[in-house]
């Protein structure tokens, strides 16, 4: 099988521990643009907050497609064109900003290009608004904030308290929403059904390509659906082990480069259709 698209995580693989992608990477991907791939960034972030990373590999150039929200919504970034949206309903907001008082931890919405805080920053709210290149705003309303739908709401805290706090959430809102770890230190909560594996399969419908057609790479536990779900899937050297038990195969480290090894490993097997 060859394959003609190829979809992309970025925290622990684009980019390596300094959240940037090296000139290698960069390169790699853009070239595979050159030659006709139809290359996915499927990530768990903001549109908003990889914008930087979309123009730095051209994708408005080229005209390919970024995912957003662990696929809750995936656009055409030349042309703005939305392929998929799933928002999560404004109505959770409420009871989600309850959970994250009850267990105080912290939580996050979006508001275009900027992330708002609704129980106190921590330094994981600071974190993911550093890696994004995003504003960081703490409101005293979160659940009245907002006047637009968005795709996912983040809890924030110490690993070990969200260890804890998980399979509370989980009992509380998992018959109607997604609640999952993206990170030890982020708790999703996403619309049923919305993970990356389900959002791929509708832009493969829209692109004419069969999942058998597609690799997916990935390290964190949102990248699971999607690994598994590729003609090949591919966990990079720092993937979480879960991640790894459901790969076919697994490439070197986010620091060594491990996405432009595999695409050099698929481009010496004259595995990727060219157009």
């Amino acid at each position: 099988m060859k394959y003609k698209v190829i979809a992309l995580d970025i925290d622990g693989t684009l980019t390596n521990t300094d959240k940037v992608m090296t000139p290698e990477t960069v390169k790699a991907v853009i070239d595979l643009q050159k030659e006709g791939l139809h290359v996915v960034i499927a990530s768990g972030r903001s549109e908003y907050g990889f914008r930087h990373i979309a123009d730095e590999l051209q994708f408005d150039k080229y005209g390919n497609y970024i995912m957003s929200f662990n696929g809750g919504r995936i656009m055409n970034y030349a042309t703005g064109e939305i392929v998929y949206d799933n928002p999560l309903p404004l109505s959770y907001i409420q009871e989600i900003y309850d959970i994250a008082v009850k267990y105080d931890v912290g939580i996050l919405g979006y508001d275009r290009d900027c992330l708002i805080s609704g129980n106190g920053i921590d330094e994981y709210q600071e974190l993911d608004a550093w890696a994004c290149k995003m504003k960081l705003r703490e409101t005293d309303d979160f659940p009245n904030y907002f006047s637009k739908a968005f795709n996912k709401c983040l809890l924030t805290g110490e690993p070990e308290k969200l260890k804890e706090v998980l399979p509370l959430v989980k009992a509380q809102l998992d018959d109607r929403l997604n609640v999952f770890l993206s990170e030890e230190f982020y708790i999703e909560v996403v619309p049923q059904g919305v993970h990356k594996a389900a959002a791929l399969g509708q832009l493969l419908e829209k692109l004419g390509c069969t999942r058998e057609e597609l690799v997916c790479v990935g390290d964190g536990m949102n990248d699971k659906t999607m690994i598994e779900y590729a003609g090949l899937g591919v966990a990079m050297g720092n993937a979480n082990p879960a991640v790894k038990e459901v790969a076919d195969y697994i490439t070197d480290t986010n620091d060594n480069d491990g996405v432009v090894k595999l695409i050099d490993k698929l481009n010496a097997q004259n595995l990727f259709v060219r157009k």
